[in-house]
């Protein structure tokens, strides 16, 4: 339950109210009826926009975005790299596809600025117009407006899959809208593909011309590097260089032929200084044919002359003549040896002398080739720009044809998966989700302004599981319902049927029959808490001594009047002796109602205790006495005479058991003030959801003086029984 601003009784102070499960529970079922009436007012208006609304049909088509390059002639293009670029690029496709220009043909393809459905300008648009102070939109651009609330493109997250959705009033219409709209961003990304490809290669081709002139340049640099420095290539390689290669190996050869034929002829020197025999066994001489044929003569000889002088005389004519014959011979061979070595010593002049020539060639060559060599620094430089120009050519050469090709086979980046297709359903309404809708909603506000209405609201309203009043009760009475007031007859004298009286009269009649003869399980609730009450204000009762309880009202609301009435008909029926005083000048309600017949002679209430006897007034069904004192105006009294009809009140008291008075809403009305200096105990009486806070902190700051003597407050029509 909710509590308001806090307050004090009997130096205990209250705090603010806080919400727990069981006050939300209280506050939800008393607002049940205004929860049920708001529910069932959103179920209405959901069946009524089910009758009244037009329905919409959905179609969708579902596309497939291919973010690789186009492969279809280049199939060595790189593809990308990365899942992000892939979505971007997917992005980028969704984003043309519902773009304004895209949206547009499509109006201007099936002619929607006509249609009835998307032409025209409706309330908003005019307002909006009117707000912004901007001329109304023409008709295409409405339409195209209207066509994109139409229209949704949907993607899965992290595929390729794109789902195109259209709505319109009827299934044709939905799905040519759809497929209007997939076919127009088909061609144009087919057409965008083609016109990139054609200004590539015009881009392409204006830049061949430049190129082809920066390679002829460039090789025209390096022949004329080439001609000023006098660098000639042959097989691939600089001829200098190459010559150079084969002076050295030749100068090798030379230089090895010219030692061997040092080597032979110091040799033959050598031999020829030592002995003539020594020529014989040289080489030169072992392998000269002449050698050997003479060798094999001057043998013959020697074998004849060695014959010869074996038979003949040292003095013989033949054997003069064949030592003569080997004596020749032998000059021959001596002669032959000796053109050997001059053979050989020649050989070696011409090895030297050729070995010398190399030398000198090789020398000069290496300066040519240092020459060319710093020369070739600057060369490479010019043969590496010849060579990047001519690679960059290419490339082009090659993306002209790829682009050409292209222009003519474009393939756009996206493809049908599935058509679209009339749908068999409406999409909206749907009847299950607008009644629920309308169910929950209603329910929902119907709760949130019950709650709202609960903390809005500044009136009492307590149980006694919400609220202390330090060591005083929280008494709960809770509502009558409607009662038969022919009954009323029966049990009062006072109150005969009341038929045509105030509502206040029909109050007492009500709470009268429920204390005396109880029916309904409501009546038997209030009885019984009135019956709690009355036990516990009797509880510290004086045997010797009445009770005297006074019920102080914070609003005329609060049915002070009626409890106080059951209060004393309750004694009463236990065989108690009760006097009932009403002592509420302004609202004089028990006055009005049990005694309308006295209005003379209040000038003797102050003379004696006897003449408050004589104006008492008692009931022959029920025995209780009831004394009119709100018939006088008590609030013209002074001082002293209030201390005088407090000391007379109280004398009268002697002769009954139990004293309950009315106050009244003692904050406004301070009549009864009076009379608080006898009574004994003080109840609070409120009205649950109708009293408000302030008036309940008026009362208790008006009964600051006597706070010890409150005893708790009573709570009428809480709607529960006792705690």
């Amino acid at each position: 339950m909710l509590m308001t601003s806090p307050y004090s009784i009997s130096g205990q102070e209250t705090g603010r109210e806080t919400t727990d499960l069981a006050g939300l529970v209280d506050i939800l079922r008393r607002g049940l009826p205004q929860i049920l009436v708001t529910t069932a007012l959103a179920l209405l208006l959901a069946v009524l926009y089910l009758v009244f609304a037009a329905p919409s049909y959905t179609s969708n088509a579902v596309l497939y975005i291919n973010p690789s390059p186009n492969r279809v002639v280049n199939e060595t293009a790189p593809a990308p790299n990365s899942t992000g670029a892939d979505l971007a690029i997917v992005d980028s496709q969704v984003a043309i596809i519902s773009s304004d220009a895209m949206l547009r043909r499509v109006v201007d393809t099936l002619s929607l600025d006509k249609d009835s459905e998307f032409s025209g300008a409706g309330p908003l648009t005019k307002l909006k117009s009117l707000l912004s102070n901007s001329a109304a939109p023409d008709a295409k651009a409405l339409a195209a407006e209207k066509l994109a609330k139409r229209i949704k493109i949907l993607r899965a997250q992290k595929t390729y899959i794109v789902e195109v959705e259209a709505t319109a009033s009827s299934p044709a219409k939905a799905a040519q809208i759809t497929d209007t709209l997939i076919s127009l961003y088909l061609a144009d990304q087919a057409t965008a593909r083609a016109e990139d490809e054609r200004r590539a290669n015009e881009l392409i081709t204006g830049r061949l011309g430049e190129l082809r002139d920066e390679v002829r340049q460039a090789e025209d640099r390096v022949d004329d590097f080439k001609r000023r420095n006098g660098i000639t290539v042959s097989e691939g390689g600089i001829v200098g260089e190459q010559q150079l290669g084969k002076l050295n190996g030749e100068l090798v050869a030379a230089r090895a032929t010219a030692a061997e034929a040092k080597g032979r002829l110091d040799a033959v020197r050598s031999a020829a200084a030592s002995s003539g025999a020594a020529l014989d066994a040289m080489p030169e001489a072992v392998r000269s044919a002449t050698i050997q044929r003479l060798r094999e003569q001057h043998a013959q000889v020697a074998r004849r002359v060695a014959s010869l002088s074996s038979q003949l005389k040292s003095r013989h004519p033949v054997l003069i003549e064949a030592r003569s014959q080997l004596g020749e011979i032998r000059a021959q061979i001596d002669a032959e040896l000796r053109r050997i070595a001059n053979a050989l010593a020649a050989e070696y002049r011409i090895a030297s002398s050729r070995e010398l020539e190399l030398q000198r060639l090789i020398e000069t060559s290496k300066a040519e080739v240092s020459r060319t060599s710093t020369a070739q620094i600057k060369l490479r430089e010019l043969e590496q720009d010849v060579a990047t120009s001519r690679d960059v050519l290419g490339t082009f050469l090659q993306r002209a044809k790829e682009t050409r090709e292209q222009e003519q086979i474009s393939v756009p980046y996206a493809r049908v998966v599935s058509p679209a297709t009339a749908p068999s359903k409406p999409s909206w309404p749907i009847n299950w989700l607008v009644l629920g809708l309308g169910a929950f909603g209603g329910l929902g506000l119907g709760i949130v302004r019950v709650l709202a209405g609960a903390q809005l609201d500044t009136t009492v309203r307590l149980t006694p599981r919400t609220f202390q009043l330090g060591n005083h009760a929280l008494f709960p009475i809770p509502a009558l319902g409607e009662a038969r007031l022919s009954r009323i007859g029966s049990v009062s004298s006072r109150l005969p049927a009341l038929r045509g009286t105030t509502q206040e009269t029909e109050d007492l009649g009500r709470a009268l029959v429920a204390v005396s003869e109880p029916e309904s399980a409501a009546e038997t609730a209030y009885r019984q808490s009135i019956l709690h009450l009355l036990a516990s204000f009797e509880q510290d009762r004086h045997d010797s001594y009445p009770s005297a309880i006074m019920l102080c009202a914070a609003d005329r609301e609060s049915e002070a009047a009626s409890v106080a009435l059951a209060l004393a008909q309750s004694g009463a029926l236990r065989g108690e002796r009760v006097l009932l005083v009403d002592a509420c000048s302004t609202d004089a309600t028990l006055s009005a109602t049990l005694a309308p017949d006295l209005t003379e002679g209040w000038a003797t209430l102050l003379a004696k205790p006897e003449a408050l006897a004589a104006h008492t007034v008692r009931d022959s069904k029920s025995s209780l006495a009831f004394l009119p004192l709100a018939s006088a105006d008590l609030r013209l009294l002074k001082r002293g005479e209030r201390r005088q009809l407090a000391a007379n009140l109280a004398a009268a008291a002697l002769d009954y058991d139990l004293v309950i008075i009315d106050g009244g809403a003692l904050a406004s009305d301070e009549s009864a003030s009076a009379l608080l200096p006898l009574v004994d105990k003080v109840a609070i009486v409120a009205r649950s959801g109708k009293t408000p806070q302030h008036r309940l902190d008026d009362l208790l700051r008006a009964l600051a003086p006597v706070r010890d003597k409150i005893s708790g407050v009573v709570l009428t029509g809480t709607g529960v029984g006792r705690a």
